[in-house]
């Protein structure tokens, strides 16, 4: 549970401005899987954010600015 937490925590720090949304992606993926392991049918995953929110989230990562 502690690495699934730190991921989350790192999806939200690096995305948090310019794609504040992308931590439901993350957390669709984790839930597929936890639940598709226990043999239950799988929910859709919440749409990604576009490119461009992530490209300015990788750049803030990066310490870069725009």
């Amino acid at each position: 549970m502690p690495l699934i937490l730190m991921a989350n925590a790192g999806v939200i720090t690096a995305t948090r401005d310019a794609a504040p949304t992308a931590w439901r992606r993350l957390v669709g993926y984790l839930l597929r899987a936890f639940t598709t392991a226990a043999g239950q049918a799988a929910e859709p995953l919440p749409d990604p954010p576009t490119p461009r929110p992530m490209y300015r989230a990788l750049l803030r990562t990066n310490g870069e600015t725009q």
